[in-house]
């Protein structure tokens, strides 16, 4: 762990996690992400890595998920939202021991490893990988993998009878955003010189996890208190869809926030703790919170891009530094996502004390 100095106090931080020098965030063009022409790709892979190496964030546009598909899952969101506590609290995610399911306001708040115990003004429902929601897998032919870890499957659908067309909308919208993330991941490994295909190994049954979230309005304008706590994602990368809300704010070495403004037809892509792991913290795993002041609701769907939970992630041979030192210990994906989550819920994690 590493600490970090800003004018909101000191962070404590996994190590390697240092705030970039920026005031805005990139824009990237994923027009060439399929491009015959590995000039076109690399092009675009020097692009990701400027903004991983200096930022950390990135709009995408061009990004191949259809428009409608988001505009579905928006909607999707807003339903669920809209049931009665009561109904919401059937799919619990304390009924499930993979984290999977319906978090109320203030049920959660940001790794306490990091930031305190500060609950999150805001409410969420997650699931996490299945077989019916990877494009390149058959429900007929392939199974989970085992799972010492207890973090894959254990979904909680609400049934049609009280969301029509949800569970359909929901697994639609992850295939997509999951054929994306391998896409990119490919490029990922184009921009730190590696073979396209090097991750490739790393994803076959990736630990993904899709969460809706809504924001309530505050109370008092002006008021700092997050919907979501300051604090860095757990996997590779994350793909977050936000509506028109403005909230979201990354942390510079400025001791800045700086709002992620909503886009038109992009979505942000952060980078996570692992690709940090993975560059020796070239990749930066910025820190950002959700900071929801507009006297609106927001909404917003963020996918977790993982590794295979049974993964090790360690520092790739060509990003230890020629010291030898400063690079991490390797972590077990597995083990790191789930001490990460049982950190992260109130009354609901191994070992946790209030």
């Amino acid at each position: 762990m590493t600490k970090v100095k800003t004018h909101f106090g000191e962070l404590t931080v996994q190590e390697g996690i240092v705030p970039g020098d920026f005031t805005n965030i990139p824009i990237i063009d994923l027009s060439n992400l399929d491009s015959p022409d590995l000039a076109s790709r690399r092009a675009l892979a020097d692009e990701i890595y400027d903004a991983c190496t200096r930022v950390g964030f990135f709009y995408i546009k061009n990004h191949g998920i259809p428009p409608e598909n988001v505009r579905a899952m928006h909607e999707a969101a807003q339903a669920f939202f809209a049931l009665s506590h009561e109904k919401k609290m059937e799919y619990y995610l304390g009924k499930s021991n993979r984290y999977h399911g319906y978090s109320p306001l203030s049920g959660e708040h940001s790794d306490k490893d990091l930031f305190g115990s500060q609950t999150n003004l805001s409410e969420s429902f997650d699931i996490g990988y299945e077989i019916a929601g990877d494009p390149s897998k058959s429900l007929s032919t392939d199974i989970l993998p085992s799972d010492p870890f207890e973090l894959y499957g254990g979904n909680q659908w609400p049934d049609d009878s009280v969301l029509p067309g949800f569970r359909t909308t929901y697994l639609a919208y992850f295939r997509a955003c999951l054929a994306l993330s391998r896409k990119l991941l490919r490029t990922f490994a184009l921009a730190l010189d590696l073979d396209e295909g090097y991750f490739d190994g790393f994803v076959t049954f990736p630990g993904c996890m899709s969460r809706l979230l809504h924001y309530p309005p505050q109370a008092v304008q002006g008021e700092e208190r997050a919907g979501i706590e300051a604090h860095t994602d757990f996997e590779c990368f994350t793909i977050l869809s936000q509506d028109s809300v403005p909230a979201l704010q990354v942390l510079n070495s400025s001791n800045q926030w700086v709002t992620a403004a909503p886009i038109p037809d992009t979505l942000v892509v952060n980078v996570g703790d692992f690709m940090s792991f993975w560059t020796g913290g070239k990749f930066r795993s910025t820190v950002h919170r959700v900071t929801n002041l507009t006297g609106e609701n927001r909404y917003s769907v963020p996918f977790f891009f993982g590794v295979n939970y049974d993964a090790t992630v360690e520092v790739l041979p060509t990003c230890v530094p020629e010291s030898g030192e400063g690079a991490r210990e390797a972590v077990k994906a597995g083990q790191y996502v789930r001490d990460r989550l049982s950190k992260s819920y109130i009354g609901f994690g191994e070992g946790e004390t209030e």
